[in-house]
């Protein structure tokens, strides 16, 4: 969890989008580059996508072990894996062989997959149960989990690499149903939804949080998260771009993406009062789709967009602050005075 009052931001790197839009290559030498340009610009961590044919990208965690290597602060991660469709005991040494050359940056975002034909011919492809993948996602997470823990036994009788981060890389989960919410709150680190409104964001952040304590957990143990999608620019222009996205990647229209997706198009000003309403609601990590076929130009607003905002967030901050040293230099003069009492 991050601290008290901060936020996180990510960027999507636009694997599915480099499919999807001219030159169709899906190149992903060009996705290290855009994770590069994201740690240089300042950003806490990029992420990436995971598909077979329903929405043909790159392999996510390969992707990763380049951007790892490539990279040096910034954590990695997936948004989100669909480990149902994965051998337990190969994602396990997958994902610690991406913490260990990442040195323990790597985030684990997983997700039993969504609903849809298409994603359920990619499980039929890997030989994988659709109608098991909730279930199946929990079983592959325990065994991952235990690969990489590995309690009592020998470091070189255990699955290599050993991971660096102690216990496996930190796991987040995507969804945002009943199943994935008490999931969310009993076993993972992170809750990382698609958040179509405030509201919802808010009142099932409230249910994860309650299931955490119900289980014995803390509850601010477990990161808020968002996977949001924008498009900053002139309205006009900006909300064709974002319709014309959501054709593309979903095959649907706007209006039924955002009903499941948080999505929004216009101004800068317009973005980050969006964005700072997550906040203000108690998300600590958001993660930035960039729903344009000009990526570069978007990364150059979002960026000063993004500097604003932890601008306006530090200076909300900043009272907080000099009551907390206020209250402290007191306590301190008060235990000066209390010890120099004979």
């Amino acid at each position: 969890m991050t601290s008290p009052g901060s936020v996180t931001f990510g960027l999507l790197l636009p694997s599915r989008e480099l499919a999807m839009y001219p030159p169709h290559d899906g190149d992903p030498r060009r996705l290290v580059h855009w994770a590069v340009r994201a740690e240089e610009l300042g950003f806490d961590a990029v992420w990436i996508g995971d598909s077979l044919l329903a929405k043909p990208r790159a392999e996510p965690l390969s992707v990763l072990a380049g951007v790892a290597t490539a990279t040096e602060r910034i954590d990695v991660g997936t948004a989100v894996l669909l480990a149902s469709m994965r051998n337990a005991a190969q994602l396990a040494q997958q994902a610690a062989t991406v913490d260990a050359l990442s040195g323990g940056r790597l985030i684990l975002g997983v997700g039993a997959g969504p609903p849809g034909a298409e994603v359920d011919a990619d499980f039929d492809l890997v030989g994988a149960s659709y109608h098991r993948r909730g279930t199946r996602m929990m079983e592959v997470v325990r065994r991952a989990r235990d690969l990489w823990r590995a309690d009592g036994v020998p470091t070189e009788q255990r699955l290599q690499p050993v991971c660096v981060s102690e216990g496996g890389p930190r796991l987040w989960l995507g969804g945002s149903g009943p199943r994935g919410l008490e999931r969310a709150g009993q076993h993972f680190d992170g809750w990382f939804p698609t958040a179509p409104s405030l509201d919802a964001f808010a009142e099932q952040l409230a249910i994860v949080r309650a299931h955490a304590a119900d289980a014995g957990r803390d509850p601010a143990s477990i990161t808020a998260a968002a996977y949001l999608t924008v498009n900053i620019g002139e309205p006009e222009t900006a909300a064709a771009e974002v319709a014309e996205h959501s054709k593309l990647y979903y095959g649907v229209e706007i209006e039924v993406l955002r009903r499941v997706m948080g999505t929004y198009s216009g101004t800068p000003a317009e973005i980050a009062a969006w964005l700072q309403s997550y906040i203000d609601t108690g998300c600590e990590h958001i993660c930035i789709r960039l729903a344009s076929p000009d990526v570069d130009t978007q990364l150059d607003r979002l960026v000063d967009l993004l500097a604003e905002l932890r601008q306006q967030r530090n200076h909300a901050l900043q009272p907080e602050r000099l009551r907390s040293d206020s209250a402290e230099s007191a306590q301190s003069a008060l235990g000066l005075g209390l010890r120099s009492q004979p």
